[in-house]
């Protein structure tokens, strides 16, 4: 059995219903046969999912089957904002020189094709019977570090994190050991060496009335919608719909920064408050707009 880092659905999520795998799950990496989980890969993971990853979830683009063993299996789609962020954890964790390694060591296919195994033909999962268009969206909330049969230790996602925080230095002190000192987690390097997030500074001015949305949405980020004002919101919800908008009308380039914006945005009022209570506030806020757009005709 090949150890392999993994993250696994939310206890209520539906494809525990379907599955017939012991354990459904993700595959993020494999490291192969060869692999000493007990060294520095298990402290390196934990604190990599304390500092760099929360829950997430991923959008389902098709079920059908893969490989010649055509085991039966949730195909995800491969972008959206949480898809890049999971690609940055990714990478993330081959910063650790023994984990690199070890993924270096095992043939690996060209390219990741995240998916999600339900069953094999010996073993089929059951079909999912709930309406059209049954699965599209999985949750996760736990990674594991797996060197048996579905068995090692696993690791609690949070509920949310500022994926623009910066490692402490007690981090940087960790990472001297461990990987790469210095280094920002969800930023991923370019060949010469720099991160995404400097190249983006160097060549990419903001709009006084994004970065009033941006403030206005890191808040809701760390305390929830309760801790923005009226304005604040407004002013989220505006770009917001501005930008999707705009993506409308032009598909390309800066239309997917929109989408990105968007979904984001989403993703955040889902986490703080709840599916129904989200499209009821931005109901009610697109309801105000829309007054104070007449009002201001007249």
């Amino acid at each position: 059995m090949p150890t392999v880092i993994v993250a696994i659905p939310s206890e209520d999520d539906y494809v525990w219903k379907v599955s017939s795998e012991k354990v459904p799950h993700l595959t993020l990496l494999n490291l192969g046969e060869e692999t000493d989980p007990t060294g520095d890969i298990a402290s390196y993971l934990e604190h990599a999912v304390k500092t760099s990853m929360c829950r997430f979830g991923l959008n389902v683009s098709h079920r059908g089957p893969l490989g010649p063993s055509e085991a039966d299996v949730l195909f995800f789609e491969r972008r959206g904002f949480e898809f890049d962020k999971l690609e940055d954890f990714r990478g993330a964790l081959r910063r650790n020189r023994n984990i690199d390694k070890a993924y270096n060591s095992v043939e690996q296919f060209p390219e990741w094709i995240p998916h999600l195994t339900l069953g094999f033909p010996e073993t089929p999962a059951l079909p999912d019977k709930r309406d059209w268009p049954g699965f599209s969206w999985v949750n996760f909330n736990k990674i594991a570090l797996w060197t048996g049969e579905s068995t090692g230790p696993e690791f609690l996602l949070k509920d949310n994190l500022d994926w623009g925080l910066s490692m402490s230095e007690n981090v940087d002190h960790f990472l001297e050991h461990f990987g790469v000192k210095g280094m920002k987690w969800g930023s991923r390097k370019s060949a010469d060496g720099s991160s995404g997030s400097s190249r983006r500074k160097l060549s990419r001015s903001t709009s006084p009335d994004a970065e009033n949305a941006q403030s206005a949405l890191t808040k809701i980020k760390k305390g929830g919608i309760k801790s923005v004002s009226n304005k604040e919101l407004q002013d989220v919800i505006t770009r917001m719909n501005l930008e999707q908008q705009y993506s409308r009308v032009a598909p390309q380039g800066p239309a997917s920064k929109a989408a990105q914006f968007g979904g984001k945005f989403a993703a955040d009022v889902l986490i703080g408050v709840g599916k129904s209570q989200a499209i009821k506030i931005v109901g009610d806020q697109a309801t105000k707009l829309v007054a104070l757009a007449m009002a201001s005709k007249k």
